[in-house]
C-alpha cells in the first residue's frame, strides 16, 4: 500500500462505518477499507503492516498478533466501543501503543436500551405479544399482572457513565431507592441519590438489577446460580453490558422455576444467538440483538396482607347498620381476599360468566355494582339492575364505554379510577417509546430468523435525547409521561388539547394545535380520552404530517387511531414505528396486518396491569360504591366535560 504524499493511511474494519466518522478522517487521511463488507482476520492481519492507522469495528480479538503484523509503521488503534473485552488492553500497555475506544457517547442510548428493557421485562411485552399471536388474549383485571416501577428498589451493578445515566433516567419514575455496587464510591452516585452497597445486598433488596459493567476476569459469570438465589423472586434482571457477565444456564433456570420473574437481555452469549437457544423459548425474558449502542407479582402473604391494609380501612369507615347492601361484581377474576373483606359487611355477587347476557344477569335487584369490564354500560344494563340501583363504579379512567348522560338523566351516581392510573400507563407508554425506537420487536424477529448481523449501521433506532416530544392530551396521564421524561434529555415537549394548561406551562411544556405537534415532534403520545371528536384523530391525513423518522405511541384507547391507515404508515415509511397498548378489536385478530410488521410494537392492553394498580384500582371502586350507599358522596366521580 502507497501513502500519496505526506497523509496517513487508516484502514477502516467495516465498510460500514457511518460516513459522518469516515468524512472526518478523510479529511486529513487517506481511508482504506476491506473487500468484504467486514474484513476477515485474514484481511487484517495482511494489512495491518501497510497503514499508520486502524479504526476497528467489530468485537474480532484485537491483540499482540495484530500489532506484530502492524510493526514500525502502524501507530495507532481506535475501536468503536465502549466496551474492551475483546481486546488485550495489557498487551498494549505494555508496548505504549495508543489505543483509543468510545466511552461516553454511548452512555444515553445504552441507558435509554436498558430502561426500555426493564419495563418491558416488568410489563411482560413478550409474554403479551405471545399471547396475541396463539390467540390467548384473555383480558381480565389479574391477567398479565407486571411488577411496578414506582416504589421499587433498583440496583445498579456498575456505576460507570452508563450506571449513571441509567439513574438519571430513572428520576421521573419515583423509585423508592436507587443502590449501587462497584469497586469504590462515587460522588457521582451520591448526588444522584444512589447508596452504595455489597453486592449481595443489592441483589436480596432490590427489585430491577442493571448490569453495567464491563466484562473482566472478576465479572465473568458474576451473576451464576448462587447469585441469582438471593434475588428476590419478583425481581428483573436487565444486562446491557456483557452476555458473559451472566452464566446463562443459570439464567434460564432461573427464569423457569421462578427464582426471578423476568430478564431484559441487550447482549447474550454467544452472539450472534442460535434461533433455537432455549434462551428464546422462554416467555418471560425479553432478548434483543445488542441493540443498546444502535406485573402478577407473586401470590404471596405480602400481597395479601398488602390488601389488608388498603381495603380494610375503606370497609372500616362505611356503617350500614342492620342492613347489608347488595352489590355486584361484573368479573370473577379478583383476588378471593378482596371479595371476602367485601363479604363482611355486604352480599355480594360475582358474575362467574364473560358474556354480556351473564352480567345483565347478574346485576339484577342490586343497590350497587362494581363494574370491572370494559362491556358497554349503558340504559340496557340500568334497566337490568332495576329501579332501586344507587351507584355503580367502574374500574378504569377512560369512559368511552360508558353512557354517561343516561347515570345522569336516571340521577344513578357513577364513579371511576382515573389518577391511580398515571404510573402504570406512563410506564408501559416510555416502554413502548423505547422498543419501538430501538427497534425491539424487529431485532427479536431477526434473531429467531438467524439473521443477526455484526454491521455498525445494522437496526439502527431513534434517539431520545435531544429529541420533539408531543402528547395528545395533557391529563394525568400525559403530565405523568412528561414527568417520566425529565431525565431523558429531550430537546422539548409540545401538547394539544382543548385548551391551555397551567401544568404544562409549570412542566416547561409548549402548547401547540395537533397540526404543529405532529409535524415537529419526534415521538408522539396519544394520552386523550376516546371521544366523538377525537375518533379516528390519527388518520391518512394526519400521519402524512407526521416526520418520517417519528414514533407514534398509543396508550389510550384505539378507536383513536384508524388501524388500516397506521398500517399504511409503518408500511410504507411514512411514519418509522409505532408501539400500542391498545387497538382496535381487542382482542386483536392474530390474522391482522399489525401483527405481521416488525417496525410494530403490540402489547395486549397491559397499561394498568400491575398487582399495585389492581389494588389500588379495586380500593377506590369499592370505595365509591360503598360511600354512595351510606350517603356520602362519591370518591372519585365521573363528570362528562
Amino acid at each position: 500500500m502507497v501513502n500519496s504524499g505526506q497523509r496517513p493511511v487508516v484502514l477502516v474494519t467495516n465498510k460500514e462505518t457511518p460516513e459522518k466518522g469516515i468524512n472526518k478522517l478523510k479529511l486529513k487521511c487517506d481511508v482504506i477499507f476491506p473487500k468484504s463488507h467486514l474484513a476477515t482476520r485474514e484481511e487484517v492481519l495482511e494489512l495491518a503492516g501497510q497503514v499508520d492507522g486502524i479504526m476497528w469495528v467489530g468485537h474480532m480479538p484485537l491483540n499482540g498478533e495484530v500489532l506484530d503484523r502492524g510493526g514500525s509503521r502502524l501507530k495507532a488503534i481506535s475501536t468503536m466501543s465502549a466496551g474492551m473485552d475483546y481486546v488485550d488492553v495489557e498487551e498494549f500497555r505494555k508496548r505504549k501503543f495508543p489505543l483509543g475506544y468510545t466511552p461516553i457517547v454511548l452512555n444515553d442510548a445504552v441507558a435509554d436500551s436498558a430502561v426500555g428493557l426493564m419495563i418491558a421485562a416488568g410489563r411482560r411485552y413478550h409474554e403479551g405479544r405471545l399471547a396475541i399471536d396463539q390467540s390467548q388474549w384473555k383480558g381480565g383485571p389479574q391477567w398479565l399482572l407486571g411488577q411496578d416501577i414506582k416504589g421499587s428498589t433498583v440496583g445498579i451493578i456498575g456505576m460507570g457513565g452508563i450506571g449513571q445515566t441509567i439513574a438519571k433516567r430513572l428520576k421521573g419514575f419515583d423509585i423508592g431507592q436507587l443502590l449501587y455496587s462497584g469497586r469504590r464510591p462515587k460522588p457521582e452516585a451520591e448526588a444522584l441519590g444512589a447508596k452504595m452497597v455489597p453486592q449481595d445486598e443489592l441483589l436480596q433488596e432490590s427489585d430491577y438489577v442493571f448490569i453495567a459493567v464491563p466484562l473482566t476476569n472478576e465479572t465473568y459469570h458474576m451473576i451464576n446460580e448462587s447469585t441469582l438465589a438471593k434475588m428476590k423472586p419478583t425481581s428483573v434482571l436487565v444486562n446491557v453490558a456483557r452476555g458473559d457477565i451472566v452464566d446463562q444456564k443459570a439464567l434460564v433456570a432461573a427464569l423457569k422455576n421462578g427464582t426471578i420473574f423476568a430478564a431484559g437481555l441487550d447482549v447474550v452469549t454467544p452472539e450472534p444467538l442460535p434461533a433455537d437457544d432455549e434462551l428464546l423459548s422462554l416467555p418471560n425474558a425479553v432478548v434483543i440483538p445488542h441493540l443498546g449502542s444502535a406485573t402478577v407479582q407473586t401470590r404471596n402473604n405480602m400481597a395479601e396482607i398488602a390488601a389488608l391494609n388498603m381495603l380494610d380501612p375503606v370497609l372500616q369507615q362505611h356503617s350500614f347498620g342492620a342492613h347489608r347492601p347488595k352489590l355486584a361484581v361484573t368479573c370473577a377474576d379478583i383476588p378471593g381476599r378482596y371479595i371476602d373483606l367485601l363479604k363482611q359487611n355486604c352480599d355480594v355477587i360475582i358474575c362467574e360468566g364473560t358474556s354480556r347476557a351473564d352480567i345483565l344477569r347478574s346485576i339484577s335487584g342490586v343497590e350497587g355494582i362494581l363494574w370491572l369490564t370494559a362491556d358497554r354500560l349503558d340504559a340496557e344494563a340500568l334497566d337490568a339492575a332495576g329501579q332501586q340501583l344507587k351507584v355503580v363504579s367502574t374500574m378504569t379512567s377512560g369512559m368511552d364505554y360508558v353512557d354517561a348522560d343516561e347515570f345522569v338523566k336516571r340521577g344513578i351516581a357513577l364513579g371511576h379510577t382515573p389518577k391511580v392510573v398515571n404510573d402504570p400507563v406512563a410506564d408501559i407508554a416510555i416502554g413502548l417509546m423505547l422498543a419501538a425506537a430501538r427497534r425491539f420487536h424487529e431485532g427479536r424477529l431477526k434473531i429467531a430468523s438467524g439473521e443477526w448481523e455484526m454491521r455498525p449501521q445494522w437496526m439502527l433506532g431513534q434517539d431520545v435525547p435531544g429529541s420533539t416530544v408531543g402528547i395528545l392530551g395533557f391529563g394525568g396521564i400525559g403530565q405523568t409521561i412528561l414527568k417520566r421524561l425529565k431525565g431523558f434529555d429531550i430537546g422539548r415537549c409540545l401538547y394539544t388539547g382543548r385548551n391551555r394548561k397551567p401544568e404544562g406551562d409549570l412542566a416547561g411544556a409548549t402548547y401547540v394545535d395537533l397540526e404543529t405537534l405532529l409535524r415537529e415532534s419526534d415521538f408522539v403520545f396519544i394520552a386523550c380520552p376516546l371521544t366523538g371528536d377525537t375518533a379516528k384523530m390519527l388518520n391518512r391525513d394526519t400521519l402524512a404530517i407526521m416526520k418520517p423518522s417519528s414514533v407514534l405511541i398509543n396508550v389510550a384507547r384505539g378507536g383513536i387511531v384508524d388501524q388500516p391507515a397506521l398500517v399504511e404508515a409503518l408500511q410504507s415509511g411514512t411514519i418509522f414505528a409505532a408501539g400500542l397498548d391498545v387497538m382496535t378489536p381487542e382482542p386483536l385478530d392474530t390474522n391482522d396486518p399489525l401483527l405481521s410488521l416488525p417496525n410494530c410494537v403490540v402489547v395486549p392492553h397491559l397499561g394498568t396491569a400491575t398487582q399495585q394498580s389492581l389494588l389500588d384500582m379495586f380500593a377506590i371502586t369499592a370505595n365509591n360504591v360503598l360511600s354512595v350507599l351510606t350517603g356520602r358522596p362519591l370518591v372519585a366521580p365521573f363528570n362528562k366535560r
